[in-house]
């Protein structure tokens, strides 16, 4: 059995997001072409009517189940030689105090480790090592309490290799099962697969000085539950030299992560479909820094979200793309000391709800909003077009779907666009001393916008006035703590250590 996680995106969408995007074979990306009837700058960017979008997801059905056979199992005690050199589930109960669990078996032969009630600790490296295997599985049995630890300082080089998590896996590695979980990584990372990392557990904890969950090529969340807390990033992805690996994918899962830098970091694509993740990055939303990246989630060349519930607060963007960003569903409440949605090329938003309070509530070249309840307070631009990528036209455009920007005072704008804006549908409404501020053209065709509660039948442009200057950052309602609102917003986090 596989699943797959997959992202549809349709009509005006795939229309102006998929129009010169280079998305790599990591995005798998199917397009049909048909004759758009959409807009002139849609026409001109693709002709294309519907976009499917698979992130590729293999999750079988061992990895899902997290079923064995005890009649065929073998029981390693604490005390026995716990290298293991052959296939097979092994059984694993007690405390195994100082030892390290090393699997070295045929590269096409797999191992699951079943743990009933265990405590595996190792002071001098990882608690578990996969030397050699085809894959490995990890298994806390259901109604059992398992922990695996590592020390605190050590070092650890094979092959010129560093090993350097509590599980440290070459090869690739599955975490399931029902019964709890919580793995400590004390030295740097709790969990580090040199290939691909699948999470299926029911009840994970992971406590981690550096990295809670890092698979190379690729980290897959299925309808598990885990929470992260971590030094550095909370999930990671970070094979860079292959453009099909690098991925994170999130399905029908809760996942919980409060982490010092990033939130989730995937060198490639991140993709999530029903999922119910809170974020809590850095310091929170009040104290913005260039120097680091703290971010919720990264992507290095598109995020794809489709359904689900989003709680993510971070001192840098909360959700940032270097390519592609599409959102067709979800409720998303984000804080952000910089901007809330960031692409460098695209953000295409389909569906959804939408609670932003962030410096800048939604950034690309080209921004899309074809659907969805959108409501931004900002202290600098609510939606900004800005020359991120020389690829396009910086663009805004609002086919469908509800917008409502609130502003604070300064030289803020509700909606900017160091190009163009289009507004063809839906219903916009823009609270602030500067509405719309375009260098290039407006077009206005459809849809209703309302301008401080007025509605308006022509976009105002105030490029060369921007008024009630001095007033400044600081004056947007408390945003250094949000009014008061941050606690409130990281109560969401509660029980998570």
């Amino acid at each position: 059995m596989k699943k797959s996680l997959k992202i549809t995106v349709i009509g005006a969408l795939a229309l102006c997001l998929l129009a010169g995007v280079a998305l790599s074979p990591a995005t798998s990306a199917e397009t049909f072409s048909a004759v758009s009837t959409q807009t002139e700058t849609a026409v001109s960017e693709a002709d294309v009517s519907a976009l499917s979008t698979v992130l590729d997801v293999s999750v079988s059905k061992r990895d899902a189940s997290g079923e064995y056979d005890p009649s065929e199992a073998k029981t390693l005690s604490p005390g026995d030689d716990l290298t293991i050199t052959e296939a097979g589930v092994y059984i694993l109960s007690g405390v195994y105090q100082d030892q390290m669990i090393v699997i070295d078996v045929d590269k096409e032969e797999k191992v699951q480790l079943v743990l009933e009630n265990a405590a595996l600790t190792n002071g001098n490296g990882p608690a578990i090592f996969v030397r050699s295997a085809d894959k490995v599985f990890i298994t806390a049995a259901e109604g059992t309490d398992n922990t695996i630890s590592d020390g605190a300082d050590y070092a650890l080089t094979e092959d010129e290799t560093v090993v350097d998590a509590a599980v440290f896996s070459k090869e690739d590695l599955t975490v399931n099962g029902s019964g709890k979980l919580t793995i400590k990584g004390n030295y740097k990372h709790a969990v580090v697969s040199k290939d691909d990392l699948v999470v299926t557990a029911k009840d994970l904890t992971v406590n981690a000085a550096n990295v809670g969950l890092n698979g190379k090529d690729s980290v897959t969340l299925s309808e598990a539950t885990v929470n992260i807390t971590s030094g550095s990033d909370g999930i990671r992805s970070d094979n860079g030299t292959d453009e099909n690996r690098g991925k994170i994918a999130v399905l029908n899962s809760a996942v919980s992560i409060t982490s010092g830098k990033d939130g989730i970091q995937a060198q490639t694509v991140f993709g999530a479909e029903n999922a119910a993740i809170t974020i809590l990055s850095g310091s929170g939303s009040g104290n913005y820094s260039n120097t680091e990246s703290y971010k919720g989630v990264k992507a290095g060349v598109a995020i794809m979200i489709d359904g689900g519930t989003y709680r993510i607060e971070t001192i840098d963007d909360a959700i940032h793309s270097n390519g592609l960003a599409v959102i067709t569903g979800g409720e998303f409440t984000i804080r952000s000391g910089d901007d809330g949605i960031h692409a460098n090329e695209k953000v295409g938003i389909a569906g959804g709800t939408f609670q932003i309070t962030a410096r800048e509530g939604i950034e690309a070249t080209y921004i899309l909003i074809a659907g969805g309840d959108i409501t931004i307070s900002a202290s600098d631009d609510g939606i900004n077009a800005a020359r991120k990528s020389s690829a396009y036209t910086p663009t805004v455009e609002i086919t469908g779907g509800s917008v409502t920007v609130t502003m604070g005072a300064g030289d803020t704008d509700g909606i900017d666009s160091n190009g163009n804006i289009i507004i063809t549908g839906g219903t916009s409404s823009v609270n602030g001393n500067s509405a719309f501020d375009y260098d290039g053209s407006a077009t206005f065709t459809g849809g209703t916008v309302y301008v401080n509660g007025q509605q308006v039948i022509t976009l105002p442009n105030q490029m060369m006035g921007r008024g009630m200057g001095g007033q400044g950052f600081g004056n947007f309602g408390g945003f250094g703590n949000f009014g008061g609102g941050y606690n409130g917003f990281r109560g969401g986090h509660g029980g998570r250590n």
